[in-house]
């Protein structure tokens, strides 16, 4: 087979978590999720340590799995990465960007105007991180890929409950579209700046549809 059992597990685990089917805070136990999921333990457990290693559950000894609540600090911590890493790698996209990748890019946006018309917040968020990975790859760094597929597989939880909040994604769409616009020109200083503030524009826009004003809370 060209996929492994515990492959179909993470996919199906990791839409559960970022949609919520698997809520926030809750403790599942091995045994619950190999009744749902039709699956045996040895593949379950090799999925659940990839997801571990995502921060998308917590497996803490002898207490189950843990999906984490979602909280400002996370998100904070996750903006900064985004802020500071995510503007210098665009920024060396911009230099050895190719034609091929911008079309890749293009691609996905339009994919992401889809899924907005149809209101698929799933769908948004999974793209949002292909669209940032998809420049990550045009540094042919692969360090730069590795993480950059780690920092959105966690914010995908975030950005999943912000579309549902607010039922589009019409101004994350329009800023990507005018980054993929200086990478075609090879603007590297104006596609960091237009990253940095995409990044700052969007942790506005999250923090205040989600209201993660408290510290204390979580979702």
């Amino acid at each position: 087979m060209s996929e492994r059992a515990s492959d179909t597990i993470v996919r199906d685990l990791r839409r559960m978590v970022i949609t919520g089917e698997l809520q926030a805070g809750s403790i599942v136990s091995e045994a619950y999720l190999s009744d749902l999921l039709g699956c045996s333990r040895t593949p379950l457990r090799d999925a659940l340590q990839r997801l571990s290693h995502q921060y998308l559950i917590e497996v803490p000894p002898r207490r189950g799995i843990l999906i984490p609540r979602l909280s400002i600090v996370d998100y904070q911590q996750l903006c900064e990465a985004q802020l500071l890493v995510g503007s210098e790698l665009t920024q060396l996209a911009a230099e050895r960007i190719n034609g091929q990748q911008l079309d890749a890019l293009r691609e996905v946006v339009t994919r992401q105007e889809r899924s907005n018309a149809e209101r698929d917040s799933y769908s948004l968020a999974e793209l949002d991180g292909e669209y940032h990975i998809l420049i990550a790859e045009a540094t042919g760094n692969l360090y730069f890929t590795d993480f950059t597929t780690l920092l959105h597989t966690a914010l995908a939880r975030f950005l999943y409950r912000a579309y549902e909040a607010v039922g589009s994604a019409d101004r994350s769409i329009a800023e990507h579209r005018q980054i993929i616009e200086t990478l075609e020109n090879g603007d590297g200083e104006l596609a960091k700046a237009r990253v940095r503030e995409h990044v700052i524009q969007a942790r506005q826009r999250v923090l205040q549809i989600l209201g993660l004003g408290d510290q204390s809370e979580g979702l």
